[in-house]
């Protein structure tokens, strides 16, 4: 309150010299003609009077709502009926300015109602297209099944591109994210075959082995989501791990997820979560998008799993994902 009442005699001081001008000048003048003081000291004091109690009135005026307006602050969001019932004076240019601030947020809400409406009109698109695409895939599979003469190279090419549809799809969808999620009690060891048993084919064309160590153990999360945080790493050490072996385990709350693979530089490492990163790995390999990694990590922020990465080049790569102690159920 002293803070305040300090500023809003800043802000007033010209008024107050002005008055003080006018005493001084009438005192001058009375001086002048040799007038007697009496009817100057008493208007005086009725002036200095009326402008002692204006100005209490109008400090405690301002002051509340100067508390109503910090109140307005300090809240998270804030629309134009918050404030649009604010005596906030009742001057021309006080109302003016409430006028333009109302429109102002009107505008922005038009706006943000016009750019989620969008983003949903995008989305159904891709949802349509995605539709549409899939149905000769799935033509196309089925040709695949009923042909022995088929190539596997086909089979790779249907899966690699059923999951850059779903990065596709999970990408848009993650602008709305928050609502998209299905929070429930979730088993870690079936999800991570189901992600095996997917790309099976590559395991086998590439002749790596997978050490699978089973585990019992449940967490809170989005199931959607978490099987697509797992396919883009194990896609990821299957596409850059050319022998020797994958390794998936579960300890101390954590999944770990590690390769014998080319590894990652050690200038790329601090990035590769950057959207649209590839790095040396990904621009030898042409089909890298550069947002797998950087999806999973925005995904996995989102459940509450802390996602990191270490590696060493010609060693290999290993992935961990940490499940807050608040997400893990006892065995």
């Amino acid at each position: 309150m002293n803070r305040f009442i300090k500023k809003y005699l800043r802000d007033h001081c010209v008024t107050y010299f002005v008055y003080l001008g006018l005493v001084a000048l009438f005192l001058f003048t009375f001086f002048l003609y040799e007038l007697p003081l009496l009817p100057f000291l008493d208007s005086l004091l009725f002036t200095s009077f009326g402008l002692l109690i204006w100005t209490i009135y109008d400090i405690q005026k301002n002051y509340r709502v100067h508390r109503q307006l910090l109140h307005l602050i300090q809240q998270e969001s804030v629309n134009h009926q918050d404030y649009s019932g604010l005596t906030i004076g009742s001057t021309q240019l006080v109302q003016d300015y409430q006028q333009l601030l109302e429109k102002l947020s009107q505008e922005n809400e038009r706006l943000t109602h016009d750019l989620v409406t969008e983003q949903q009109r995008l989305l159904d698109y891709y949802g349509m297209w995605s539709h549409q695409i899939k149905t000769p895939l799935a033509a196309l599979q089925v040709l695949i099944e009923t042909r022995p003469d088929a190539t596997n190279q086909m089979k790779n090419e249907l899966i690699t591109i059923d999951g850059y549809l779903s990065m596709m799809l999970h990408y848009l969808k993650m602008t709305n994210l928050e609502q998209d999620l299905i929070l429930k009690k979730v088993a870690i060891y079936p999800l991570v075959k189901q992600v095996i048993r997917k790309y099976a084919l590559f395991f086998i064309q590439k002749d790596l082995r997978i050490n699978l160590e089973a585990f019992d153990k449940e967490v809170v999360t989005d199931e959607k989501w978490l099987v697509f945080i797992l396919e883009q790493l194990i896609f990821n050490s299957l596409k850059y791990t050319n022998e020797g072996i994958i390794s998936i385990s579960f300890k101390d709350n954590s999944l770990v997820i590690e390769d014998t693979g080319i590894g990652i530089l050690a200038q790329d490492l601090p990035r590769v979560f950057e959207p649209g990163y590839t790095g040396f790995n990904g621009r030898s390999y042409q089909k890298a998008t550069g947002l797998g990694l950087h999806m999973s990590r925005e995904i996995a922020d989102k459940l509450g799993i802390s996602l990191s990465i270490t590696s060493t080049v010609g060693v290999g790569t290993k992935v961990t994902l940490v499940f807050n102690q608040q997400h893990i159920y006892i065995e």
